[in-house]
C-alpha cells in the first residue's frame, strides 16, 4: 500500500499557489460532493440556440439531440401533480447525478476509497423555472443535498420493492427511486408542476469545461481542502475541468457546508454562462461543436422531452442575457441541524419557501415591481403622505345646495389644500368618493381616512390632484397624521439581493 500523501507539504512556501491535480486522498469522506454535474445546462441550450439559426442548425440540431439519453417513467400518474404553469411558462428539475452504475470500488474516476458505494446518488438538485409571457427571466433554486423533506411512499415499477414515507435527506429520494421519486418529492414540497428533468454525471461536466478552455473563478481567500483536491490561493483563477471540478464540490473548510458550496456553484455557473455567452465560443464552431458533442453525450433527460422542444427552448434561451438568469437558494432556518437519527442535516424555513414558491407558482419573476393596491385595500394602508402634501378638487355629487363648499371649507380646516371652486357633478350621489391618478394612491389614503365613510377608486386620466365628489352620507372631515414606514427591527432578515449570472467577482 503506497503511503497517504502528505497534504501539509503540498503547497509551496511562497509564490502563486498552483491548481492541484484532482487526486482524492485514499480514506476519502465516504460521501464525496461530486456538486454541479449540471452547471452548464444553460450553456447548453443556448449555443443550441446559435446553430438553429444557422443553415445546418437542424440537422445539427437533430445529431445532438440524438445522442441525449431519454428516461422513462419520470412523471408517473400526473392526476395528483401540481396544476401547469400559468403564462406557459415551464420548469425543469436538473439533476447532478454521482452515477456509478456497476462500477466496482476502484473503478473509473468515481471509484476511489475503501467507502466507495456503487449507485447513483442526486448531488445537485436545482429547479429552473423559465418565465412565461413576455418575460425572458429564468430562476435557478438550489437545494442543500442534506435538506430535510417529506419523501412520499414509492414503489419501484421493475422490483415491487415499496419504500414507505418518511422524513430524510432530500438525495435519499433519488437513491431509493431515482428520478421518478426525487420529482414527486420537490413538487410535494414546492407545490411547483415539473414539466421536463435533465440529469447529467461527473465525467460530463469536467468535459464541458474543458471544452469551454476553462472558466475564470475569484476566491477572497485561499481554497485548500485534501478532500476535493481544491488548492487556490485568494484571487482570479483560470481554471481547467479537474480543478472546476474541486472547486465546486468542496465543502470542507467553507463556514457555512452545503450553503457556501451554493454559492460556489452559482458563482462558477455564472462565469460558464458568460462564458457561454461570449464571441470567443459562439463564434468558434470548432470550440462550440466539440463543447455542444460532450454536453449532449452527458445529458439524460424524460422522453418527454421532444426535438420540437429543444429547438424553441434553445431559440428562447438566445435572447435570455447573463442578467436574466437569477440565482436562489431554498430559505433555510439553520444549514448546520441535528437529527437523532439522520444526524446533521438542512433545516428548511417553510414559511419563506411558500413565499419563494408561491411567486414561482405564480410566475412573478423577482424584481418585478408589484401594483399597488388600490380601493379598499388600498384604503387600510399606513398613511404616509400628510394633508398638507395634498391638492384636492370638490365636487358637489348629492344636490344637496352648499355641501360642496361646507366640505371644502372642512377639508381646509384640517389642512388640505382644495384647488378652485367647488364644482357639481350630478346630484342624488349617497356615496362620497375620492378620485386619485394612478401614482396618487398613497395621498388618496390620507384624504379617505379624513372623511368617514368615503372610498377611494383609480382614475388613470387624473395628474397630481385628487377629486373628492361628495354624497348625502358627507359627516365631515378629521384631523390626520401620516406616519412614517415602520423602521425594520434590528435583527429583522434583509430583503435578500437578487443574484444574477452577470454578478462578476472577478471583475471587481
Amino acid at each position: 500500500m503506497s503511503e497517504p500523501r502528505d497534504w501539509s507539504t503540498a503547497l509551496p512556501p511562497r509564490g502563486p499557489v498552483r491548481p492541484a491535480r484532482h487526486v482524492l486522498p485514499p480514506g476519502n469522506d465516504r460521501r464525496p460532493r461530486r456538486a454541479a454535474r449540471i452547471l452548464s445546462w444553460i450553456a447548453v441550450v443556448t449555443s443550441v440556440a446559435v446553430l438553429a439559426l444557422a443553415g445546418t442548425g437542424y440537422v445539427l440540431i437533430n445529431k445532438y439531440d440524438g445522442r441525449i439519453t431519454r428516461l422513462s417513467d419520470v412523471f408517473g400518474n400526473r392526476d395528483n401533480a401540481p396544476p401547469a404553469a400559468k403564462n406557459n411558462a415551464q420548469t425543469y428539475l436538473i439533476v447532478g447525478s454521482d452515477s456509478r452504475g456497476d462500477l466496482k470500488a476502484g473503478e473509473g474516476p468515481q471509484g476511489r476509497g475503501k467507502n466507495f458505494v456503487t449507485g447513483q446518488r442526486s448531488d445537485t438538485v436545482i429547479l429552473a423555472h423559465l418565465y412565461g409571457g413576455k418575460s425572458n427571466k429564468v430562476q435557478m433554486v438550489s437545494f442543500p443535498r442534506d435538506s430535510v423533506v417529506q419523501i412520499p411512499a414509492y414503489t419501484d415499477p421493475k422490483t415491487k420493492k415499496t419504500s414507505p414515507a418518511q422524513r430524510n435527506r432530500i438525495n435519499q429520494a433519488f437513491q431509493i427511486g431515482g428520478p421518478a421519486l426525487l420529482v414527486q418529492t420537490v413538487q410535494d414540497l414546492t407545490g411547483v408542476r415539473i414539466d421536463h428533468y435533465l440529469q447529467i454525471d461527473f465525467n460530463g461536466f469536467k468535459s464541458m469545461v474543458d471544452k469551454l478552455g476553462g472558466v475564470d473563478v475569484c476566491l477572497s481567500k485561499p481554497a485548500r481542502d485534501r478532500f476535493s483536491g481544491i488548492n487556490l490561493s485568494a484571487g482570479k483563477h483560470h481554471i481547467n475541468g479537474d480543478v472546476a471540478l474541486a472547486f465546486v464540490r468542496q465543502r470542507k473548510g467553507l463556514a457555512g457546508g452545503d450553503i457556501d458550496r451554493i454559492k460556489r456553484q452559482q458563482q462558477f455557473l455564472g462565469s460558464m454562462i458568460r462564458k457561454v455567452f461570449s464571441a470567443g465560443v459562439l463564434a468558434n464552431p470548432l470550440k462550440l461543436n466539440g463543447f455542444l458533442n460532450v454536453a449532449t453525450s452527458s445529458l439524460q433527460a424524460d422522453d418527454g422531452l421532444e426535438f420540437k422542444q429543444l429547438r424553441d427552448l434553445a431559440l428562447r434561451m438566445k435572447s435570455v442575457g447573463a442578467g436574466n438568469v437569477i440565482f436562489a437558494t431554498i430559505p433555510i432556518t439553520t444549514s448546520n441541524g441535528y437529527d437523532r437519527r439522520l444526524g446533521s442535516v438542512v433545516l428548511i424555513d417553510q414559511e419563506k419557501a411558500a413565499a419563494l414558491f408561491g411567486a414561482i407558482q405564480r410566475d412573478e419573476a423577482p424584481g418585478t415591481p408589484k401594483p399597488k393596491p388600490t380601493g379598499a385595500a388600498a384604503a387600510g394602508q399606513p398613511l404616509t403622505v400628510s394633508p398638507g402634501a395634498i391638492r384636492v378638487k370638490v365636487f358637489n355629487g348629492s344636490g344637496v345646495t352648499g355641501l360642496g363648499r361646507k366640505a371644502a371649507g372642512e377639508l381646509a380646516a384640517v389642512g388640505f389644500q382644495p384647488v378652485g371652486t367647488p364644482e357639481t357633478r350630478g346630484t342624488g350621489a349617497t356615496a362620497t368618493t375620492v378620485f386619485y391618478g394612478p401614482d396618487k394612491a398613497d395621498s388618496a389614503r390620507t384624504l379617505v381616512a379624513a372623511v368617514p365613510g368615503s372610498t377611494m377608486a383609480l382614475d388613470p386620466s387624473l395628474g397630481r390632484v385628487l377629486q373628492i365628489v361628495v354624497g348625502t352620507s358627507y359627516t365631515g372631515a378629521k384631523q390626520v397624521k401620516a406616519t412614517k414606514p415602520a423602521a425594520a427591527a434590528p435583527n429583522a432578515t434583509p430583503t435578500p439581493k437578487v443574484i444574477t449570472a452577470l454578478d462578476d467577482p472577478c471583475a471587481a
